[in-house]
């Protein structure tokens, strides 16, 4: 009877070790690095390979939160690892407000997802329809484009600033895709000045604002600017670093001045003021052949028939002019 007694024991050890292991090499798993072993200690031996079942979802994952899912193995070992969120799954969207061309409209999208009730809204942004308007050139007009929405009362008008009929005093550089201004005030209040001045007739009296594109050039040109102290832009010249606020330019219309200080660069659809630029806003502008960059001014008031547009050059940086464009505002 003792005989029988060892020969169970045996028999009961030798079925414990040999548990839970694999039919074959192709069926075990090791702990992949994105899965998470559950808290659950195996009681199984250092040696122990598990075999996993299938993944089954324990949370299903909705538009904005992460689902979760686990796998077993036949001693009790879990395996747990997240499902990323599925993201909204938008309609086609339904006007919800329609756009004019001078107040943006709004389109409503809804989640098709069920259980879902996230909405977005976006803004409609309708294009004007622009007519040109014919016009006799008088004596030393520019040459225009000028052009009308049909649906509002929006004008715009554009013309090249190196116009054959530009007035140009006191030596300037003008080429057939720019004119910069060569000439300034010595520091000593001594030289003098250059304009350049040209004749745009409008057809009706107008409010609204030159947009100018210009470049930098050969000899002057933007520097990638600086992040510290005041943040504005900065441009190089002759080795030379000075900050843009510096600038000391001075442009008429009709007689009067314009404070053309407080232009400012559009940036992404932003209006920011020269003295606001910085580093990350602008970038680059290296020379005449460069991309031009549109600068809009202050807003101003046209009159009814010829304006005169006149930019004086005093000291401080010279740019490349290469095109006005007026828009009005709306």
């Amino acid at each position: 009877m003792k005989k029988n007694l060892i020969s169970t024991i045996a028999v009961f050890f030798a079925l414990a070790l040999t548990a839970c292991q694999p039919a074959s090499g192709n069926e075990e798993v090791e702990t992949s690095v994105n899965e998470v072993p559950s808290s659950e200690t195996s009681t199984v031996e250092s040696n122990h390979k598990h075999k996993y079942g299938e993944w089954t979802v324990v949370k299903a994952p909705t538009c904005t939160e992460k689902g979760s899912q686990e796998r077993v193995c036949e001693c009790g070992e879990k395996q747990t690892k997240d499902i990323d969120p599925l993201n909204h799954d938008w309609d086609e969207g339904t006007v919800t407000k329609a756009a004019t061309c001078s107040v943006p409209g709004e389109k409503t999208y809804h989640c098709k997802r069920a259980g879902c009730t996230a909405t977005k809204v976006e803004p409609i942004l309708a294009e004007h329809d622009l007519q040109p308007v014919a016009h006799d050139k008088g004596e030393g007009e520019v040459t225009e484009v000028i052009s009308k929405c049909s649906k509002d009362e929006y004008y715009q008008i554009e013309f090249n600033a190196y116009d054959a009929a530009a007035t140009v005093n006191n030596a300037s550089d003008k080429k057939s895709d720019y004119v910069k201004l060569s000439k300034q005030v010595a520091a000593d209040g001594t030289g003098t000045a250059s304009y350049i001045e040209w004749k745009i007739y409008s057809p009706v009296a107008l409010r609204g604002r030159f947009w100018i594109d210009i470049t930098g050039n050969t000899s002057n040109y933007w520097d990638r600017g600086t992040e510290s102290g005041a943040q504005a832009l900065y441009y190089t010249y002759n080795d030379t670093t000075t900050n843009i606020n510096t600038w000391k330019n001075k442009v008429e219309l009709n007689g009067e001045e314009v404070d053309f200080e407080n232009a400012s660069f559009n940036v992404k659809g932003e209006d920011i003021p020269f003295a606001k630029l910085v580093y990350s806003d602008f970038g680059e502008l290296a020379s005449s052949s460069g991309t031009p960059i549109s600068v809009p001014m202050p807003e101003i008031n046209l009159q009814q028939g010829v304006n005169t547009l006149r930019f004086t050059r005093l000291t401080g940086y010279a740019f490349n002019m290469h095109k006005f464009t007026f828009k009005t505002s709306l």
